[in-house]
């Protein structure tokens, strides 16, 4: 590690400036570490080894001299094999198109808390709400923290900037007896809607997961449904990519579940005979083609469903029914860590971060059971001394 210094106001004015080479940047450039100290050469000398031995240990930022864009773009590149092509395309249209033209120029170590504010203001100006300025700052939040672990920031302003608040709204899903009548009302025009609503209903499946399941996800032997794969459409070309937690879990079907999807095998199978094909050697579960290898678009099945939920008063959209499995799953007294493995979060914290409402309201009736376990004993005491004891006039005159 190589520094130098030099006495810039003149001989005997006392006013050095250090200089430390930091390294090369991400275009591999030559770095320094530039500071001004006011003191005799000595104490000048010994401010610049403790300078050098300071950038040795990284303790001081290392300034790589690049953009905030430059930055992100290197975030981009390093996150992409770990997230869904889904997450990949909405990052990028974010950053393209709400903060680089902003400040995708500014010098990363000259971005300052106060220009992050001053982007999520302007986002707001131009009409976008609250949630999709908070998920930029997350962007924003998570590439900055990069840049520490890098040493391209010694700190990082995200954490000092104000995005706005969000009022949360409960993730709640239809009634049980809605989802009733949107199967019923499908019966007869759409099966494979009717067996998309069942499943999401019941493993609280996402729509690209469903739509990427093929038979050969079904355990019928152990009475489960593999979910590990998701179908993601980007500019019109449908893709299968992992799940949106690059996790894959096994779901539990019981007797009743399973009988339905037999049913809805026997139905591909029956179709495909009535047109004269054979279906391919592993047909996706949600297929409208045939021999089962084109597989629904989750699109198509949210257009279908909102078309059938209104034709039916009941409203809502397809994702809701995701909140159905969660909050129904709660609500029966299933522990949230059993619901999260159900709908694929990777931390419960996730589960009960979206479905508090549901936790609290088990909370309320967990707090009847145990006051009624323990006040109704005493309650019941009380009462039973009160009729075992005389009257009060009449224990008197016994007196």
């Amino acid at each position: 590690m190589r520094g130098s210094l030099f006495e810039w106001g003149g001989p005997g004015s006392g006013k050095w400036k250090l200089r430390v080479y930091a390294g090369r940047d991400s275009r591999n450039r030559p770095t320094y570490l530039s500071r001004n100290f006011t003191g005799t050469r000595r104490q000048a000398e010994s401010a610049l080894s403790k300078l050098v031995v300071d950038v040795e240990r990284r303790q001081v930022t290392t300034n790589h001299g690049g953009s905030v864009g430059d930055l992100l773009a290197r975030w981009l590149a390093d996150i992409e094999p770990t997230r869904s092509l889904w997450t990949m395309r909405e990052h990028r249209r974010s950053v393209e198109r709400n903060i680089l033209p902003v400040i995708g120029s500014l010098r990363l170590d000259r971005l300052t808390a106060r220009h992050l504010d001053d982007l999520y203001r302007s986002m707001l100006a131009r009409g976008l709400s609250p949630s999709s300025v908070r998920r930029h700052h997350a962007i924003l939040s998570a590439a900055l923290r990069r840049a520490v672990k890098w040493d391209w920031l010694a700190s990082n302003p995200a954490e000092r900037s104000s995005p706005p608040g969000l009022a949360r709204r409960a993730a709640t899903g239809p009634s049980t007896e809605a989802v009733q009548r949107l199967i019923a009302a499908a019966q007869d025009d759409d099966p494979v809607l009717v067996a998309a609503i069942v499943l999401a209903a019941i493993t609280g499946a996402r729509r690209g997961e469903l739509c990427a399941l093929r038979w050969s996800d079904v355990n019928w032997k152990r009475g489960t449904l593999t979910i590990a794969r998701s179908l993601t459409v980007i500019r019109r070309i449908a893709t299968e990519g992992p799940t949106k937690t690059h996790q894959r879990r096994d779901v539990a079907i019981d007797d009743t579940l399973s009988a339905f999807i037999g049913q809805r095998q026997a139905e591909q199978q029956s179709c495909a005979e009535t047109v004269g094909v054979e279906l391919v050697k592993d047909p996706y579960l949600f297929s409208r083609s045939a021999d089962g290898a084109i597989p629904c678009l989750p699109d198509g099945l949210t257009h279908a469903y909102s078309r059938l939920a209104a034709k039916t008063g009941v409203g809502g959209h397809f994702h809701e029914l995701r909140h159905y499995a969660a909050t129904t799953s709660i609500a029966s007294g299933a522990d949230v860590r059993t619901v999260a493995g159900r709908l694929g979060h990777a931390d419960p914290s996730t589960t009960l971060r979206i479905y508090s409402h549901a936790v609290e309201a088990r909370d309320r009736e967990l707090a009847g059971l145990l006051s009624t376990a323990v006040l109704g004993a005493m309650n019941g005491k009380s009462q039973s001394d009160s009729a075992h004891s005389p009257p009060a006039a009449e224990a008197k005159r016994t007196r």
